[in-house]
């Protein structure tokens, strides 16, 4: 192999060996150190070989002592590819030019990509990091990463840690957001009901309760509350005249923050249909793909057919678009269109698979609603009777068992009872 790469570089030639002695001269050509590739027999002693362009006057001597003679018939490599384009100016000069361009444009940045950011916004970041000196259009040479890292982090507060890596056109700004924790809110609060149910259980941690077990409740009913009255204390027998009621101070009330974990039964409901005659159009799998460039308001075919196969089908459309670098914009567009063929169905469901994908449907339906610490206790399923239709419905209802206790502010005639 490295041979042959060694022979493309410095360049060979094809022969065309004739002459009785064809094996003597072959041999004697090997012997000599000669490299000979590609040998081939066309007719009793006439054969093609290649050789480099450095044993053709060895060749030629060893030719006449044999008997043979040869010509040439092709040449190839690099000094031949090199004379050649000599006689091409304008190719050549195409070519480095070309590559000129193609080296200058990859020592720009073209393409921004941010990765990390789920509360600050893309376009505050792009925005930071042009201030810092990276943008699209920036030469990669002068880009000095390190200071627009500490840019971005002085910058933007809530960034804890940022990095930046190029790689090709491409810069790519990775950050770690700071997980800011705000501080515990103590101000007087109840704890009240979010949405309607039975309540099964009562954990009390700051308060007291407003309800009991087994009672029902809506949305917005106190659950535990955050106004503390003392209860008065029992009389005793020393005291033989109950005192003036004007004269006893006013009974201090304790307003505090409630907290607890309020359990209840809440029912959730879901609705799910399926059609006894499911009709419509599909894809075949067919399909056809058009590529053409839009430039100066017209279409310029590049692959695909003019003409579309299919007589019905549906199409979606790609465009991509040059970017624009400062304030040039180069009105150049690529568009792929894909059209893929589709057939009219009808599909006939029997009436036990029809009820079965409707019940599906329905639980699913029900337990999007479901929040994430809700514990189903019972599934209860109910078929909704449409005699004469082509649909069945089903209603699944969810018996599940949650904590629906929110905290809610004291209200100002809570708070005025202090």
């Amino acid at each position: 192999m490295l041979a042959r790469l060694w022979s493309f570089i410095t360049g060979y030639v094809s022969l065309v060996v004739e002459g009785k002695n064809l094996e003597k001269l072959i041999n004697m050509a090997v012997s000599r150190g000669l490299y000979l590739w590609d040998v081939k027999w066309i007719d009793p002693g006439k054969a093609r070989v290649k050789l480099r362009l450095n044993g053709i006057w060895a060749l030629r001597h060893i030719g006449r002592r044999t008997g043979c003679r040869f010509k040439i018939v092709g040449r190839g490599g690099v000094p031949f590819r090199i004379a050649g384009m000599k006689k091409r100016k304008v190719l050549l000069a195409g070519a480095v030019l070309s590559a000129l361009v193609i080296y200058l444009l990859s020592s720009f940045i073209w393409f921004v990509e941010v990765k990390g950011n789920n509360i600050i916004p893309r376009e505050r970041l792009l925005k930071t990091a042009e201030e810092a000196g990276l943008s699209m259009g920036t030469l990669k040479s002068g880009l000095d990463k390190d200071g627009v890292e500490k840019y971005l982090r002085n910058e933007m507060p809530e960034v804890s840690w940022v990095g930046i890596t190029v790689t090709g056109t491409k810069a790519v700004i990775e950050i770690a957001e700071k997980v800011i924790v705000p501080p515990a809110d103590n101000s007087p609060a109840n704890v009240v009901a979010r949405k309607d149910g039975l309540i099964q259980e009562i954990l009390v941690l700051r308060g007291k309760p407003a309800v009991s077990e087994g009672t029902m409740v809506k949305k917005g009913d106190i659950l535990i509350t955050g106004v503390i009255i003392p209860e008065p204390e029992p009389e005793t027998e020393n005291d033989s005249e109950p005192d003036n009621e004007e004269d006893q101070p006013p009974v201090p009330v304790e307003l505090v923050r409630a907290r607890g974990i309020v359990r209840a039964k809440v029912w959730y409901e879901g609705y799910g249909e399926c059609l006894l005659v499911n009709a419509g159009t599909r894809r075949t799998g067919k399909k056809v793909q058009v590529l053409s460039i839009r430039a100066l308001n017209k279409d310029f075919l590049i692959k695909g057919p003019r003409l579309i196969p299919f007589q019905a089908y549906v199409t979606d459309t790609d465009v991509k678009r040059i970017p624009a670098w400062r304030n040039l914009s180069i009105p150049v567009e690529l568009i792929t269109m894909n059209y893929y063929e589709v057939e009219s169905y009808r599909d006939i469901i029997g009436i036990t698979q029809a009820k079965k994908t409707a019940r599906e449907r329905a639980l699913a339906n029900a337990k999007a609603k479901l929040p994430s610490d809700a514990r189903i206790l019972k599934e209860i399923s109910e078929e909704i009777p449409a005699r004469g239709s082509n649909v069945v419905r089903v209603k699944q209802v969810l018996e599940t068992i949650e904590d629906i206790g929110c905290t809610e502010p004291l209200k100002e005639e809570q708070q005025q009872l202090n």
